[in-house]
């Protein structure tokens, strides 16, 4: 194995585990919505900010071993090249200052009622903008991967960033708005 393939192997091993907490968050986010009280909300927070965490390593990962790579092999100027750049910072902003900003308003508005229903944080669990930039960031990670694999013209590559944050939003947005499955045990579902 040349370096190359090593720093490849590390790059898919960083982009699966941003994938894995992103699954999470995404389910945990879901869950905050359909939850009975502001504690059981509080749970699904904490559990979304338990592998958020990952987010930071992961983009710093990505990030040194994607310029290994591209020292390696690639121009510094291809549109691939910027466009992952732009990707990951735009991840980074969007992801700790916005959506991690969101969840912490809504978490403190949870924990000054914990044992409420939602309803004084109805607005928060469904913030357009939280659900937006959880799923963008999403979409934008995906158009990065595609960028990368395909290695389109500068043009190209930033437009399926932006198609990949459209998409995400749009995704985002449709999901906030769907009713809320009340939350239960796996065990409940099963009994029925």
């Amino acid at each position: 194995m040349n370096r190359y393939d090593l720093a490849l192997f590390l790059h898919l091993l960083a982009l699966l585990a941003a994938i894995a907490a992103s699954t999470i968050v995404h389910v945990s986010m879901s869950k905050v919505r359909s939850a009975r009280t502001g504690g059981e909300a509080l749970q699904w927070l904490g559990l979304a900010h338990a592998f958020a965490r990952v987010f930071p390593i992961a983009l710093a990962a990505l990030l040194g071993t994607g310029a290994w790579m591209v020292h390696d092999r690639w121009p510094w100027g291809a549109g691939f090249v910027e466009a992952g750049l732009t990707g990951v910072v735009f991840l980074a902003v969007s992801g700790g200052v916005v959506e991690g900003g969101r969840a912490r308003r809504i978490a403190t508005a949870l924990a000054a009622r914990p044992g409420e229903s939602l309803e004084h944080a109805a607005a928060l669990v469904r913030d357009p903008l939280w659900w937006c930039a959880s799923w963008g960031n999403t979409g934008v990670a995906l158009a990065v991967v595609l960028s990368m694999v395909a290695k389109p013209s500068p043009a190209a590559s930033f437009s399926v960033l932006a198609v990949g944050l459209t998409a995400g939003c749009c995704v985002g947005l449709a999901s906030r708005r769907r009713a809320p499955v009340p939350n239960e045990s796996v065990y409940e579902g099963m009994a029925r």
